[in-house]
């Protein structure tokens, strides 16, 4: 992918620098670096521009250049990006809020239109008039939970929902190709753990950090523990970021921390952590914080400290339920599909059910806590009211999902049906 460059006219048109200057500049002070072309004139990057503008923005604040630039060079010799302390935390929006808010709402209508070409230019707009975090976290990322809460109320196909994702992913690719070369020294790895598939917030984190300027070695969803292992030992990184998004991808997250705790300090993160929060300690590593703002202060103190979270164990009064399940699962499975199977009950809605419902049972009992269960069954309820499926008996769904465990497991099940019983009796009260 080629990265934008500019000739000589265009930096003096953009800055209204004057060219016997900046060539001065470039003599006495190395900065800029402009690249060459085959012909040797001056080829200069965005990153180019962008530091033309700082050094004349300091001189407008009263520095001379020579300043100016003794600024820029210690900046950059401790390890930061000037760039990114300017004007501008990264966090500063504009405040044309009414802009914001009409390039969100546009953007939506077009996602929703299948328009990509309307949509990418909504997307090019955003960007010329915004900082990148400002348009990321006041446009894109909210019109994207926007964007899912129509699906859940059934108001957007999933196959919406899907493509509104994908350009943001392909967008924020782009965006971390073009971050420029990091002139941190720390290593930091970002994955997902096993099974989490959702890449979004993570892929943010790894733009924001590359504008900061840190060697950020991004891994994506779903890394196996073993895998992960392996790369953390091969690259040695000074921090591992992990995200996850969904109750069972918290158990795995937690899972991949205690395999990999007293190799590397972790911190992590997830929209899981911010609706059940009591999950959190039961995880053995740095949390980042409930806003995307706190990440980086968060990250700062690891890195200078380099300290690995401190290492606490909780009693967990359902562990050998939890492995009671883990084995007895399968034949569970098979003993409700049967059960169904004469009911006329489609077979994969109904395994997709059992999965979904299971994997999410198995990380609350991972938890220690079936309660932390209790935020997934409502939003099932709820998802099926807003579909106009509240006829789906999900009280008669659930009561025979229990009686399977009983079936196989046995008494030892007896804590799980109770707490279903009790969820049944709620929703059946809801109802009526």
């Amino acid at each position: 992918m080629s990265r934008k460059t500019y000739n000589l006219g265009s930096i003096l048109r953009e800055t209204n620098i004057k060219a016997d200057t900046l060539r001065a500049w470039e003599r006495r002070y190395d900065l800029p670096k402009p690249a060459r072309s085959a012909g040797g004139h001056r080829l200069y990057s965005e990153r180019d521009l962008k530091i033309i503008r700082w050094l004349l923005q300091r001189q407008q604040e009263g520095m001379r250049i020579s300043q100016a630039v003794r600024l820029w060079k210690s900046t950059i010799s401790a390890g930061d990006d000037p760039l990114l302390d300017d004007k501008s935390d990264l966090f500063s929006l504009s405040p044309n809020k009414l802009t914001l808010q009409t390039l969100k709402n546009d953007w939506i209508s077009a996602c929703l239109e299948f328009d990509e070409a309307n949509a990418e230019k909504i997307v090019h707009e955003a960007f010329s008039l915004f900082l990148p975090e400002s348009a990321l976290l006041e446009i894109f990322m909210p019109a994207i939970c926007e964007i899912g809460a129509l699906w859940y109320q059934g108001e957007a196909t999933v196959q919406q929902e899907h493509f509104a994702s994908a350009l943001l992913v392909r967008r924020l690719n782009a965006l971390i190709l073009s971050t420029p070369v990091p002139i941190r020294p720390e290593k930091i790895v970002v994955a997902c753990p096993p099974e989490e598939e959702h890449t979004l917030y993570l892929l943010v984190i790894t733009f924001f950090l590359r504008r900061k300027g840190f060697n950020v070695v991004y891994l994506g969803a779903n890394v196996p523990i073993e895998q992960l292992k392996e790369t953390v030992q091969k690259i040695r990184p000074q921090l591992l970021i992990l995200t996850a998004q969904q109750l069972s991808t918290a158990a795995t997250l937690s899972q991949t921390v205690n395999a990999l705790h007293s190799t590397v300090p972790i911190a992590y993160g997830g929209s899981i952590f911010n609706t059940t929060p009591s999950i959190k300690r039961q995880i053995n590593a740095y949390f980042l914080g409930n806003h995307i703002e706190k990440v980086f202060p968060t990250i700062e103190k690891i890195l200078a400290t380099r300290e690995h979270y401190p290492v606490h164990s909780l009693d967990n009064p359902l562990k050998e339920l939890y492995e009671d399940f883990m084995l007895y699962r399968p034949a569970a499975h098979i003993y409700l599909t049967t059960q169904f199977a004469s009911s006329g009950f489609p077979l994969m809605p109904m395994i997709n059910a059992n999965n979904f419902l299971s994997n999410n049972v198995a990380a609350a009992l991972y938890f220690g806590d079936l309660d932390t269960l209790s935020p997934e069954l409502l939003w099932a309820e709820n998802l099926l009211k807003n579909r106009q499926l509240d006829h789906i008996p999900l009280a008669g769904y659930l009561e025979n999902y229990a009686n399977a465990f009983l079936a196989t497991i046995g008494e030892k099940a007896t804590p799980l049906a109770f707490w279903f019983d009790q969820k049944i009796d709620e929703i059946q009260e809801r109802n009526r």
